[in-house]
């Protein structure tokens, strides 16, 4: 995918594939202010994915869901290792957060 006249195949990627997700969890651990401080996960549901230019020379990758989003400038944020069955964003000072697929709650009721 192109944004600003470069290409983010990671990125856009997941736009691309943004079906599989919506409907999906947005799940967010805050940063570690946030953790110290006793925040406890918030999760939405995913209703979108994008990718937009950030400035001229960037771009800003973003999961949005009904009650809040997560998101950041891909030069500062990336995959990180996470829990099976989820794909684990971590972002500027710290910020984690994770999304798990549709396909992926529906394996999990079909199993319960």
């Amino acid at each position: 995918m192109e944004v600003n006249g470069k290409f983010y195949p990671m990125w856009g990627n997941f736009v691309e594939n943004k079906s599989k997700f919506i409907g999906g969890i947005l799940d967010e651990s805050g940063d570690s202010v946030d953790r110290a401080l006793g925040f406890e996960n918030a999760q939405t549901i995913i209703t979108d994915i994008t990718l937009e230019p950030n400035g001229d020379d960037s771009a800003y990758f973003s999961v949005v869901g009904e009650k809040f989003s997560c998101g950041f400038d891909v030069h500062h944020g990336g995959v990180t290792m996470g829990e099976h069955g989820w794909i684990t964003f971590s972002g500027y000072g710290g910020h984690s957060w994770r999304i798990k697929s549709k396909a992926e709650l529906e394996h999990l009721s079909a199993i319960s």
